[in-house]
């Protein structure tokens, strides 16, 4: 996915959109490390875990919905940064 492509697809923008422009990263997954043991299998970057809960309020969105928007909303795509439309496939990381 480019910018282009998202841009040209919400041409005014949505808010995830211009807070990932304008902050770039807003969760950082360095500031989540104290809560997770290193060891394990890999899962979902902290960070991208917050920033959709912070739009699921945001947007007062049920478990369901939100993990729908990850799913198929470019503009969230975009806004919780590289890597995540990689795992989006699975359902239960929100619900």
């Amino acid at each position: 996915m480019t910018v282009r492509t998202v841009w040209a697809a919400c041409p005014k923008g949505a808010p995830v959109m211009l807070m990932r422009d304008r902050l770039d990263v807003v969760f950082a997954d360095e500031d989540f490390t104290h809560l997770y043991p290193s060891d394990g299998r890999p899962g979902f970057s902290p960070g991208q875990l917050v920033l959709v809960s912070v739009l699921q309020f945001a947007e007062n969105l049920s478990d369901r919905t939100a993990a729908d928007a990850v799913r198929t909303r470019i503009d969230w795509k975009y806004g919780s940064g590289p890597g995540w439309a990689r795992a989006t496939g699975r359902i239960n990381c929100c619900s």
